[in-house]
């Protein structure tokens, strides 16, 4: 499943992604025409994927082990109708750990989350 439209810039420490596919009726996270902003947590996790890929030159194979400090700002998605933006940036890598902070706006620089996700490679 791929959310991720476009990568609007990346460099060795961190991403920044754009999307619209929240607003999709294909969207395989979609119910009732709308995805719950707990899904937010899964776009910032495949910015993450991205970002490991970029880096490594292959995808980033692994679970999601952690979700930490997560804040959400707004309550449902269903206001939210322009491009998602999405910001990981890369903070630790011990053995087969990986952790980012991750932060996802609207297009107007709105926050809507913001956590930090740990996920272990296989």
């Amino acid at each position: 499943m791929g959310l991720i439209d476009q990568v609007d810039s990346w460099d060795t420490n961190e991403i920044s992604c754009s999307t619209r596919s929240h607003l999709s009726l294909t969207n395989p996270l979609i119910e009732k025409n709308c995805i719950s902003v707990m899904h937010l947590i899964e776009y910032g996790a495949q910015a993450m994927a991205i970002h490991s890929g970029l880096l490594l030159g292959k995808p980033l194979q692994g679970f999601l082990a952690a979700v930490r400090d997560v804040n959400f700002y707004i309550d449902d998605m269903h206001n939210v109708l322009g491009v998602l933006c999405i910001k990981a940036v890369f903070e630790l890598k011990l053995n087969d750990n990986v952790v980012y902070t991750i932060k996802v706006e609207d297009e107007y620089s709105m926050l809507l989350l913001k956590a930090r996700i740990s996920v272990v490679q296989i």
